[in-house]
């Protein structure tokens, strides 16, 4: 289907808001995701930044059971240069795992909203989740310098609080209860992994 994009998403609230790529979304007319286990849900686009490159998704299925918790947080404070990170994504039908470092605390060209990363990315991972060794997400990864092997770079993860802050101001009855800690500290990565995949989806435009 010429129409179709793929990418990646996860949920920042276990009732069913997704974080991804502005980019994934942008130019679709509907959106669905599907998770590790092959099962299919609507979402409907509630924000989308294309300069931050943060969309906010909501599955508006009633086939989807919502999360009482999720085991990841958001870290709002700036990640360390070669720290160790690793992300869940799609860039084929089953979820894949990759790991990698900061390697620039800025984007391209200097930009202060994202950083570069060292880590094996696809057009599939796009809007994918960052992690550092303790379950915070730092970034959503966002794109790969094409001029530069190896140049990933991920827009920080405080966008997706300013996100929130401009539905907010949009609709006073928004209510997002972001993850305030993660349950992933100190945990085993296979361990980490297994508590993860079920909160990252397939992201598929149309």
């Amino acid at each position: 289907d010429p129409g179709k994009f793929g990418g990646t998403g996860f949920l920042i609230d276990g009732r069913g808001y997704l974080v991804t790529s502005a980019h994934v979304v942008a130019k679709a007319d509907s959106v669905y995701i599907s998770n590790a286990k092959g099962e299919f849900y609507k979402t409907k686009l509630l924000h989308l930044n294309n300069e931050t490159d943060i969309a906010i998704l909501k599955i508006v299925d009633d086939r989807f059971t919502a999360l009482s918790s999720l085991p990841y947080s958001l870290r709002t404070k700036k990640a360390e240069l070669g720290e160790p990170i690793f992300t869940l994504g799609f860039p084929r039908t089953e979820i894949v795992y990759n790991e990698g470092y900061l390697s620039a605390k800025t984007g391209f060209n200097g930009d202060t909203t994202a950083y570069q990363v060292s880590i094996a990315a696809n057009p599939g991972n796009s809007g994918g989740p960052i992690f550092n060794h303790n379950g915070e997400i730092i970034g959503v990864l966002s794109g790969k310098q094409t001029t530069a092997e190896g140049a990933v770079f991920t827009s920080l993860s405080k966008n997706i609080l300013r996100a929130i802050d401009s539905l907010k101001t949009d609709s006073s009855n928004l209510s997002i209860h972001l993850p305030l800690h993660s349950s992933l500290r100190g945990v085993e990565r296979v361990q980490q992994i297994k508590q993860i995949e079920s909160c990252v989806f397939n992201v598929m435009s149309f």
